[in-house]
């Protein structure tokens, strides 16, 4: 490694950690100026509020980080820039290109990184931060001990739903217990149990009625023991923690679209939120391209223009982004579409600002 290679990195890495501490200080001051009313009107304690934004920070670094890769490329360029530096490395030989190497493979390695962060640290920290708030602050009593859970909703496979108001765990036990099964979204079938249990094999389900919906009307059949062979969730299916999308893997996320897909259900909404577990860490690295693109202009931007820049590009980026966002999850676009276009969009418009500053 060059001289130069290791004071661009220096420069580079100091103002990544400087901007990022910065971002990450704007976002958790306003979003607790948002929460303020609720950690006040819940009497919550100083380390309650400490361990929810503890459990919320990777989360935030992974929203702010891009910007923070941005902001540091165009400080660190733009200073060797109104130092005349650049000027001289051009001059001697050396290209654009070869001068933002470091940076564009740190920045290809922070997306990388923000890759894994995403996957195995974000999710099971944004379920930690909810129950915090929930639980903790909030003093919500959580529905589900180790013995039992109340309120029991489940989606199994083939359209069947299932909902208990009180599940004994260890019994494998029901208490008014409804089933219903669709066909795409028509309701097809429904089951009413006063209890149901697991025998072993299958479930059997006592004192109660099936109500048969057809083109015809409505059938009604009453029943005292049966055991309906198209239940087929297995007891420990329920006893799995149910998680929101947002605080699912990508591969935890895939099983649950496939699961909503055979339901007959929109999945638009999840299958954007699935892509964009790989897009959006990328932008770290297009950003990184057109920081280099704007500190190497003919004018050398200040401290100030360079902030303003890295604002301007942010907010257009996020804009576009969430447009993009809203649109894949309404079914107007592919959600593919929705979460690579702006990538997309910004890959082309940092190539071409690159390659002209390059020249």
């Amino acid at each position: 490694m060059k001289i130069h290679d290791r004071f661009i990195l220096s420069s580079f890495w100091k103002n990544l950690f400087l901007g990022l501490f910065t971002f990450i200080l704007i976002y958790i001051t306003v979003d607790f100026n948002e929460e303020i009313d609720i950690f006040l009107d819940n009497d919550a304690t100083a380390l309650q509020m400490v361990l929810y934004y503890f459990y919320r920070l990777p989360w935030i670094i992974m929203l702010t980080h891009p910007v923070a890769v941005l902001l540091s490329t165009v400080f660190s360029l733009g200073k060797m820039s109104r130092n005349n530096e650049l000027t001289a490395f051009i001059a001697s030989g050396t290209p654009l290109i070869r001068l933002a190497v470091p940076i564009l493979l740190s920045s290809f390695i922070i997306s990388a990184l923000s890759i894994g962060l995403n996957e195995m640290v974000v999710p099971p920290s944004n379920h930690e931060a909810e129950r915090i708030m929930k639980q903790d602050i909030k003093k919500e009593k959580s529905k589900n001990t180790a013995r039992s859970k109340k309120d029991l909703f489940y989606q199994g496979e083939d359209g069947v739903t299932y909902y208990a108001e009180m599940y004994d765990v260890k019994l494998k036990a029901f208490n008014n217990l409804v089933v219903q099964q669709y066909k795409g979204s028509h309701l097809s079938k429904r089951i009413d149990a006063d209890k149901g249990f697991w025998n072993g094999s299958e479930w059997v389900l006592l004192k109660g009625a099936v109500r048969t919906f057809s083109e015809n009307g409505e059938k009604t059949e009453e029943f005292t023991r049966k055991t309906p062979p198209w239940l087929r969730v297995k007891p420990e299916d329920l006893t799995k923690e149910q998680l929101e999308p947002e605080e699912m893997n990508y591969f935890q996320l895939s099983d649950y679209i496939d699961k909503i897909r055979r339901q007959g259900g929109n999945t638009n909404r999840y299958e954007v939120d699935l892509h964009f577990k790989f897009s959006f860490p990328l932008t770290s690295f297009l950003f990184s391209v057109i920081g280099i693109s704007f500190s190497s202009g003919s004018r050398k931007p200040s401290i100030a223009t360079g902030f303003g820049l890295t604002l301007l590009v942010s907010f257009t980026y996020y804009g576009i982004l969430r447009i993009g966002q809203a649109l894949g999850q309404s079914g107007l676009i592919p959600p593919v579409i929705s979460a690579w276009g702006v990538n997309i969009i910004f890959c082309v418009l940092g190539g071409m600002l690159l390659y002209r500053a390059n020249r």
